[in-house]
């Protein structure tokens, strides 16, 4: 892969590999290039059985079934996750983006949420992961809320600040270390104590009226989101990154009001829903990304963590806040975590929340391969939604797949109807 020696080397590269088809700066921009097809049903709706003849073949699945919050609607239940992608340039969506996400709206994934985009520029994981900072960055995510829009879809975009975890190093370009951020890496709580391991940087402790910049930064970030003409937004607070390292008392010893009771610990979180709330547009709904646990129940040595009875208790108190749908994983909060991965293996944290927080929508998540799995979430009440992540990436059309697995005929975008099949 290549190897720059400075961001200006880095910058220079790419604008010599775009200037020459730079529309902004070499030719006009033609009102055809926008053209599109309309679609006369959203990719991913159900049309049918595709054999009437199997029993229970007039029963819609309960996956294939629409779901509304607020004004969303979504043909499916099916969640295409976050993910990142480490393809940006200075927090800025690409053209890879464009292509990425425009598959799965193709494809007929119900709701998109697009990867974690830091609020800040120290809130990025690595300096290659998306931002939603700047002004400027809306013209890119635009076209690409337009593109999912066309096609019939649906997407959001997942608000955050990489906490401890900031200012790592990406896994396809090796930066220059003066890409890097390293003494301006905030936590709750910093000291060399509270590295997450050695390949992170040591954090330093926020103070106040940084805390007050962080949640105001979440809040502008929602209406860049909103002038973008998202769907939703999705509040990350989740897998050892800010938000979580202020819920956990693994990661936050402060003794302010910020710290100490499970009260004082979901502050942040709270003021961050408030101040995406007020500046995301009231009809439209919130989601909010938690870990249920550190995973470190099992950990020797370790007596107090974030469990599943602290998110319990959190969940209502953001309901009330103005949370609609809490998307559930778990873990990432330490390198000590113990976690046991098998097929569906987070879905009894979403089972939890959604008995015990009534009016509260939860999205299952981990390891969902295939429609009939996803299903049975969805028939035990386990979950209102799923989600899959690393599925999508081996499998684009994982929403059309699980339609053939459930006897389901769904809707193509016509420029992909070719391609159905007589089994579907």
């Amino acid at each position: 892969m290549p190897s720059f020696q400075s961001p200006t080397e880095l910058t220079t590269a790419v604008n010599s590999i775009y200037e020459p088809i730079s529309a902004s700066k070499t030719r006009p921009v033609y009102p055809q290039e926008n053209y599109y097809i309309e679609q006369p049903a959203v990719p991913g709706a159900y049309l049918g059985p595709i054999d009437a003849s199997l029993p229970d073949a007039d029963k819609v699945p309960l996956l294939f079934q629409p779901f509304t919050i607020k004004d969303l609607t979504i043909p499916n239940r099916i969640v295409v996750a976050p993910m990142c992608m480490y393809s940006s340039l200075d927090g800025f969506f690409t053209n890879f983006h464009l292509a990425s996400i425009g598959s799965f709206a193709i494809n007929g994934a119900g709701l998109i949420i697009q990867e974690a985009t830091a609020v800040l520029p120290n809130g990025r994981i690595t300096p290659g992961c998306a931002g939603l900072w700047d002004d400027a960055q809306v013209f890119k995510l635009k076209e690409i809320v337009d593109f999912v829009h066309v096609q019939g879809g649906k997407v959001g975009i997942q608000l955050a600040h990489a906490g401890r975890k900031a200012s790592a190093g990406a896994p396809y370009t090796k930066y220059p270390e003066s890409a890097f951020w390293p003494e301006d890496v905030i936590a709750p709580s910093g000291g060399a104590h509270l590295q997450w391991d050695k390949h992170h940087r040591v954090p330093r402790e926020l103070s106040l009226a940084e805390i007050r910049e962080v949640i105001d930064a979440f809040g502008a970030a929602a209406a860049r989101a909103a002038r973008a003409g998202m769907d939703t937004v999705e509040i990350h607070g989740a897998h050892g990154y800010l938000i979580h390292n202020f819920l956990s008392p693994l990661t936050n010893q402060r003794t302010d009001h910020y710290g100490g009771s499970l009260e004082n610990r979901a502050r942040f979180l709270l003021e961050v829903v408030k101040s995406v709330r007020a500046n995301f547009p009231a009809e439209k709904p919130i989601f909010l990304r938690v870990s249920a646990s550190d995973l470190v129940e099992e950990v020797e040595g370790i007596e107090d963590s974030w469990e599943i009875e602290q998110t319990i208790q959190i969940a209502k108190w953001v309901r009330d806040a103005g949370v609609d749908v809490l998307h559930v994983s778990s873990g990432g909060n330490t390198a000590q975590q113990k976690i046991l991965t098998a097929p569906g293996y987070q879905v009894p944290f979403a089972e939890q929340i959604k008995r015990a927080v009534p009016g509260l929508a939860v999205v299952a998540v981990g390891i969902i391969l295939d429609g009939p799995q996803a299903e049975e979430v969805l028939k035990s009440e386990k979950a209102d939604l799923v989600a899959a992540g690393r599925t999508f990436l081996r499998h684009p059309n994982f929403a059309m797949n699980s339609a053939r697995e459930l006897n389901v005929k769904a809707a193509y975008s016509q420029q992909y109807s070719r391609g159905r099949t007589i089994h579907s």
